[in-house]
């Protein structure tokens, strides 16, 4: 209840509060620590003059916001760009309750900066798209070797005997628990990821894959693949589980560079068509033959198949893909011929 009682306790909160009437969607009070977060005069008109240091397109994220609190969804976090003289470009984080009462409904929300803690997890992101580029390049570039060479140790073992062939056995062992270690460090991460509950946060699509690229832009010569990416606005922010989102991506990426020759291309592009945005991951490799095509996204998937260089295959990559698209209320396909490469599509609601 907001009441006398109610206002003392906030204005003696060290977090900046404000409280908004909902049947007039008006300002009705702001407490001191607020005023001071802002640098704000004493009246209410200048802090609701605050919204137009808000771009366009958050709020709109807070209208939808605002309608989800009054259908009773709750929001814990909502995340938004500010831009003004006194404070500069910043990131701040508000915390919205709805109360109401036989006063009437209204809304409860603190306010903090949070531009640091999102420039600490961007600098920790691009690290984990580092390591994860890493891994797949090594399993890209190490499986197809190793599976040679434990063929040839294989092929010594059955011409040779005593000591020698202990020892090429122990070398085929070595191979053996290599291979292994590669697929095991490729196939954990989405196992893990995909059993954890979907957590949203609303991030710079855009920034994020233009970061996860990099490093295999900077690794073209290695691969022997070119790697582009496009988008049609410079940001796009979207609600979505990011390591999950990742997953999709790392699943794709594994996918192209296993079934890509030498030589091949592989490309993402991102399309912001207002309440959605469409991801097209393409490719020049080898296709996908007819019959596999109704069963590509089951789990464990008769259409699984070793890459061009031995690389192994679970069957559940495309599965993992398309669960995660549908856990974020999406939709996913794919176009493919033969010798001519596939583009996977998939859209995503923005909020």
């Amino acid at each position: 209840m907001i009441n006398k009682l109610s206002f003392e306790l906030i204005e003696d909160s060290p977090l900046a509060t404000l409280v908004l009437d909902v049947s007039t969607e008006s300002l009705l009070y702001v407490n001191s620590a607020f005023k001071n977060f802002f640098n704000l005069n004493g009246d209410l008109t200048s802090a609701s003059n605050l919204t137009s240091y808000i771009s366009k397109e958050d709020k709109a994220y807070l209208r939808d916001v605002y309608t989800e609190l009054l259908q009773g969804i709750k929001k814990p976090k909502v995340d938004i760009r500010f831009n003004s003289p006194d404070r500069g470009g910043e990131w701040l984080r508000i915390q919205p309750w709805l109360v109401e009462n036989d006063g009437g409904s209204h809304i409860l929300a603190t306010v903090t900066a949070i531009t640091d803690e999102k420039e600490n997890y961007s600098t920790m992101d691009k690290y984990a798209n580092k390591k994860n580029a890493v891994l797949n390049i090594l399993a890209h570039d190490l499986a197809g070797p190793l599976s040679i060479a434990n063929t040839l140790a294989s092929s010594l073992r059955n011409r040779i005997d005593g000591a020698l062939y202990r020892q090429v056995e122990a070398i085929a062992k070595i191979i053996s628990q290599s291979h292994n270690l590669i697929k095991d460090l490729t196939n954990r991460e989405f196992f893990e990821t995909a059993e954890v509950q979907l957590v949203k946060d609303r991030i710079d699509i855009v920034r994020k894959l233009k970061e996860y690229f990099e490093e295999y832009q900077q690794s073209e010569q290695l691969t022997n693949r070119t790697f582009n990416f496009n988008s049609s606005a410079a940001t796009i922010l979207m609600e979505v589980d990011e390591a999950k989102f990742i997953q999709i991506i790392n699943n794709l990426t594994t996918n192209a560079l296993k079934f890509t020759r030498e030589g091949g291309s592989i490309s993402i592009s991102v399309e912001d068509k207002g309440n959605t945005v469409l991801f097209t991951y393409a490719d020049n490799g080898i296709g996908i033959p007819d019959e596999f095509k109704d069963v590509l996204f089951e789990q464990f998937t008769p259409a699984r198949r070793k890459g061009l260089q031995g690389e192994p295959s679970t069957g559940m990559g495309m599965w993992v893909v398309r669960t995660i698209v549908d856990w974020h209320k999406g939709s996913i396909w794919f176009s493919s011929r033969v010798n001519e490469g596939t583009s996977f599509f998939f859209e995503l609601p923005k909020h």
